[in-house]
């Protein structure tokens, strides 16, 4: 991946116009293994966190246990590749794994796959998707190749009972672009519904419905994380923002999941000093 940011020090949630009114704390759980260096998304599923590594990696989902810092599960999807694997979510029923990242914008096979939860806690060692949705953007009439100058590159998404919404990783202007598409197996046009201005390169995103809080996880200069109170997932309107911004902090953020301890971020490894690692998020 791209972009090695220099690190260490949360400083702490920074309204936009507003002095800082809290000081989270960012905790260092793990050094991840060594199989999760390109991890790029994660989701959580009763006591394993399932996670994905970007392009170059098999089309593998990796249950990985917090108590004992390995991976304890390797499930192959079968019929399918990693192209450029850049986000996990999941709903109630199903699991969708991104397959969508394109810096140079020049895609036309983007893709998200679907899994039935059922199919991946069962003691097996491969499954089978339960379909793919392939799309493009409503709005992309361009695809010449341009490395990181484009509007449609994506490596974040969430999924609700009755659509997915993806948030675009904007190279140009920094903003995230808000599209949505059914869940149901099929070819679609990504419709277009609203634009946040993120300030960043948007990595990762979460939602904890019982809240109804949108965390968007990203980085520009430094790794960021956005929370937007209120979020509503049908009208895309929110009642509150705030970021939380990692000065100092020397690694990349790649994937984000809420758990009731927290919320969770992992990064990629950078280098030897830095690999990869996760992190969790106690607000106060």
């Amino acid at each position: 991946m791209l972009c090695t940011l220099v690190l260490f020090i949360l400083l702490g949630c920074i309204p936009r116009e507003d002095p800082p009114e809290r000081q989270p704390e960012l905790q260092e759980v793990a050094t991840l293994p060594e199989e999760l260096n390109e991890n790029s998304g994660m989701i959580a599923i009763d006591n394993l966190i399932w996670l994905i590594n970007d392009s170059g990696d098999e089309p593998v989902l990796y249950g990985y246990d917090r108590n004992t810092n390995m991976v304890t599960r390797k499930v192959y999807v079968k019929n399918t590749e990693n192209i450029d694997w850049e986000d996990i979510t999941q709903n109630d029923h199903d699991i969708f794994i991104g397959d969508f990242g394109n810096n140079d914008g020049s895609r036309d096979d983007l893709r998200i796959i679907r899994i039935s939860k059922t199919a991946l806690t069962a003691a097996t060692d491969t499954v089978a998707p339960a379909g793919l949705i392939t799309f493009s953007y409503e709005d992309q009439t361009d695809y010449t190749p341009a490395n990181q100058a484009t509007r449609f590159d994506c490596e974040a998404f969430i999924a609700t009972a009755d659509s997915l919404i993806l948030f675009t990783k904007d190279w140009i202007d920094y903003r995230t672009q808000l599209y949505t598409l059914p869940l149901l197996p099929g070819q679609y046009l990504a419709k277009h519904k609203r634009e946040l201005n993120v300030e960043g390169l948007v990595t990762s995103a979460a939602y904890e419905p019982q809240t109804s809080s949108l965390y968007l996880a990203g980085y520009l200069l430094a790794p960021f994380l956005w929370i937007y109170s209120g979020f509503d997932t049908g009208d895309f309107n929110f009642s509150d923002a705030e970021r939380i911004d990692f000065e100092d902090f020397g690694v990349q953020v790649e994937a984000i999941f809420v758990a009731a301890d927290g919320v969770y971020v992992s990064s990629e490894k950078s280098s030897d000093l830095l690999p990869a690692t996760l992190f969790r998020l106690q607000q106060q």
